[in-house]
């Protein structure tokens, strides 16, 4: 989103660089700030119009600053403009440019030079301004933080309230209470007595805490521990992964993987003597 509205410049569409009179916009600093917005105290139709699939999209306009004149493209259908305030881009002089200066030019009866150095070179298009783009790209971004803060609240709700989160784990078949997680709480603050590489044993528990998923599994319902060695398929062939495989009352198999078999004997050793209670 950030490549999007730097590409699209939407820091100078929400910013709106506002500019008090043509010769500032033709000597800004920088030339590649062309979306700008300038208040003009006239303008004049000149008899121009500009159409795109026979449909006109504009009309050109002319005013006077300075002794010089500018010319600029507006969505209007008013012969004269008063007070009219331009979002628009800055369009390089090109063959519609030059036909208007020379047009102007033979209907004042003087050379067309002569007019073209009273004209600046560039003409200011509020036609040419993306709006549509930078509207979309503007509702994007908001409806992106919305989004955000969505989720931001989202979190909070969770870690405040899991009990009523649809997505809190599934301990026992059914899903976690507000007591259940009590409960687990209760167990990992005062009856722990393993804790490794995000894995947890308690009396009643083993939870698997990991960066983006906590899984708990109630040892009640466990009959059978198992130990099961086996191999890496991505890596070094001789790394070694020890899995822990409990099967619940209804036939159910979790899965649990350990670092080394020193952590999982370790974890066995808790493991069956929680069974035993």
């Amino acid at each position: 989103m950030i490549i999007m509205a730097w590409h699209f410049s939407l820091p100078d569409r929400i910013r709106s660089r506002t500019y008090r009179s043509i010769a500032d916009v033709e000597s800004r600093a920088n030339p590649n700030d062309r979306d700008v917005t300038i208040t003009v105290d006239r303008a004049d139709y000149i008899g121009y119009d500009y159409y795109v699939d026979s449909e006109r999209q504009g009309r050109y306009y002319y005013c006077q600053q300075d002794g010089r004149y500018a010319i600029l493209l507006i969505r209007s259908n008013e012969d004269v403009l008063l007070n009219y305030t331009l979002r628009g881009r800055v369009v390089s002089a090109d063959d519609v440019y030059t036909s208007i200066v020379d047009g102007l030019a033979q209907d004042m009866g003087i050379p067309s030079q002569q007019l073209e150095s009273k004209v600046y070179p560039h003409i200011i298009s509020e036609v040419d301004f993306p709006r549509i783009y930078y509207n979309m790209m503007l509702l994007v971004l908001v409806l992106t933080a919305l989004w955000a803060l969505y989720n931001i609240v989202r979190c909070i709700y969770s870690v405040c309230c899991p009990w009523k989160v649809s997505g809190m784990q599934v301990v026992s078949g059914g899903k976690a209470d507000r007591n259940t997680v009590r409960d687990i709480d209760e167990q990992l603050r005062y009856n722990l007595y393993y804790d490794q590489d995000g894995i947890a044993i308690t009396d009643k528990y083993l939870v698997y805490h990991g960066t983006w998923h906590t899984d708990v599994v109630e040892l009640s319902t466990i009959e059978t521990f198992k130990k099961l060695r086996t191999s890496a398929n991505i890596g070094p062939a001789d790394k070694k992964i020890y899995k822990l495989l409990m099967v619940d009352v209804d036939g159910v198999t979790y899965e649990q993987d350990f670092k080394t078999e020193a952590a999982i004997d370790e974890a066995l050793s808790y493991l069956r003597d929680s069974g035993k209670k």
